[in-house]
């Protein structure tokens, strides 16, 4: 899906939460994982910064990029999964996906405490102990 260099800052928003809806886990389930080239800004291979920061829609176009290389690199449930692991589970990009589509409550509430230790786990070995002392504290 190319071609679209009339689309508005809020399209590009959409077309985030389309491949990555970060919601919720199970959104970020049912998030598409089949598109795998979603191109709403061209960002040169350098990515030029400015002074004042990176540009705001090389940010959402970047974020884009992450879930449908996700999507490429896996079927369509193991890239649901990935997702989940590197986005859901990860305090920092979660906290850029979330501001990007407006979401501003955690994901630990809606994790049932049974399955709680397994998350955990999870974090423990994608994300290392830095991530792990954040969702301990989160949860």
């Amino acid at each position: 899906l190319t071609g679209n260099n009339g689309i508005s800052k809020q399209g590009m928003k959409l077309c985030v939460k389309l491949v990555n809806d970060i919601s919720s886990i199970k959104a970020t389930l049912q998030s598409n994982h089949t598109l795998t080239d979603l191109s709403v800004k061209y960002i040169p291979s350098y990515y030029y910064r400015s002074i004042e920061g990176p540009n705001p829609d090389d940010e959402i176009q970047r974020q884009i990029n992450m879930a449908v290389d996700i999507n490429k690199r896996h079927a369509r449930i193991a890239a649901g999964k990935e997702k989940v692991i590197l986005t859901q589970l990860h305090s920092g990009k979660r906290a850029e996906l979330a501001a990007l589509q407006g979401v501003d409550h955690s994901v630990y509430g809606e994790i049932n405490p049974l399955h709680l230790p397994e998350v955990l786990s999870l974090i423990g070995q994608h994300q290392g102990q830095g991530e792990l002392y954040v969702a301990l504290k989160s949860s």
